[in-house]
């Protein structure tokens, strides 16, 4: 009849319209990011960091993504947390946004040196606090840098702002 055609006309326009909005998730605003840690280091995670449940370092870690990994992501939280998508059981998790770019990092593992006119922090992940110690990089030290991708290179000491780096013409 009539009357079950346009019912079902109805539920069949529903079920594409809850796959349209489900699928548009997945590519409005969605940005790609990259994981960019220093390999082998013992603190801050080392060549990883923990994807959580929620975004807070105290919350429980579900997983984790390798120096380099990509992911989609569409937010940030007040806590400097970035949620990711198609991670976990649940398909999100939240990860910290200091060991995160938004470019892919260019692999360099060469000598670099330091070309300031003054001295360059050292820091413990990018935007972060200075490393403890040795937390300043003069003009003429060298540093290892491991990648560099927005505007950061992740060293062998810690994060230096690239601008401040050139390769070492020994």
């Amino acid at each position: 009849s009539k009357k079950q055609t346009t019912i079902l006309l109805v539920i069949v326009f529903a079920i594409v319209a809850v796959l349209a909005i489900s699928s548009c998730r997945a590519d409005d605003g969605m940005i790609t990011c990259w994981v960019m840690c220093i390999p082998n280091d013992t603190k801050d995670g080392g060549h990883y960091v923990n994807a959580r449940i929620a975004p807070s370092t105290k919350s429980r870690a579900m997983g984790r993504l390798e120096n380099g990994d990509s992911f989609q992501t569409d937010a940030t939280s007040k806590d400097g947390f970035l949620r990711a998508y198609g991670i976990g059981e649940n398909g999100e998790a939240w990860i910290y946004s200091g060991f995160v770019v938004t470019e892919e990092p260019e692999i360099i593992n060469e000598q670099f040196v330091c070309v300031s006119n003054s001295r360059v922090a050292i820091r413990r992940w990018m935007n972060g606090p200075r490393v403890a110690g040795a937390c300043w990089l003069t003009n003429g030290s060298n540093v290892f840098v491991y990648a560099i991708a927005d505007g950061w290179a992740c060293t062998n000491r810690g994060y230096i702002m690239a601008e401040y780096l050139e390769v070492d013409p020994k």
